[in-house]
Order: C-alpha cells, then sequence, then structure tokens
C-alpha cells in the first residue's frame, strides 16, 4: 500500500492526493502531463486548451500522452450559459471519453448528464461545488 493512498488516488490512479485544478488560462497540456508525471492528477481546462493555447482537444490530450502515461482528468464546466457552449462542452466530453480520459472534474451546474456519459465509461467524476 503507498503511504498517500486515499479514495481520491484509488479514484483517479494516481500516486498522490494532489490535483492540479483547470486554471484558464494557463492549463496547458505541458502543466497537465508534467503534474500526472509528477503522481499528481493534471486537470484539462478545454476552453484555455482551444483558445488560449491553440490545441483541438483530441490533437492536445494526445499531446499529453505522448508527455506522460499517467492518468489526467477533464474539467466540464455545465452551467447552461447557451446552447451553442453546452453543445461544444457535450463533444468535447465524448472526445475526452473517446481518448480515454476516465476521470472528470464537473462544476457550476448540474452535472447529471457528464456522470451518466462517464460512468458508462468507467470513469469518476468529483462534482466542483461552488457559491456561485
Amino acid at each position: 500500500m503507498n503511504a498517500h493512498e486515499t479514495a481520491f488516488t484509488r479514484h483517479a490512479g494516481i500516486e498522490v492526493p494532489l490535483i492540479c485544478g483547470a486554471m484558464y488560462p494557463c492549463s496547458n497540456p505541458e502543466l497537465v502531463a508534467a503534474v500526472s508525471a509528477a503522481g499528481g492528477l493534471g486537470v484539462i481546462q478545454p476552453i484555455s486548451m482551444r483558445f488560449v493555447h491553440g490545441h483541438d482537444l483530441r490533437e492536445g490530450i494526445r499531446l499529453m500522452r505522448r508527455i506522460t502515461d499517467k492518468p489526467f482528468g477533464f474539467n466540464a464546466i455545465v452551467e447552461k450559459s447557451s446552447d451553442v457552449y453546452m453543445d461544444r462542452m457535450k463533444k468535447w466530453v465524448d472526445v475526452a471519453l473517446e481518448e480515454g480520459v476516465r476521470f472528470f472534474v464537473t462544476a457550476l451546474g448540474d452535472p447529471r448528464w457528464v456522470v451518466d456519459a462517464v460512468h458508462a465509461a468507467g470513469g469518476v467524476v468529483y462534482h466542483d461545488v461552488t457559491e456561485r
């Protein structure tokens, strides 16, 4: 047994209970992969991946896989700000699942649709509860 083992490390498949939460705009593939490679859990922020760092989500995930074979997570902001945004987020969640991501963090809305999709793929969802 790992001295740092917790329910979180088991759920995420990581060595130490450390998460580098998705940060707009600075969560780039290299940062996320470096945290995961070090034994923690880096979390992808798809909006910054696409619109700040210029990576198609699938391309960015594959870049991270070339950097590390360790697991990393995906941040799904589920606030229904617009139909266009929700359609984009649903596609991103599908891409992340297709690419083998199995740890998701949701925030700012009802995560039920993400939970259903991720659980069907054998993954885990943690929800970030805020006051917003």
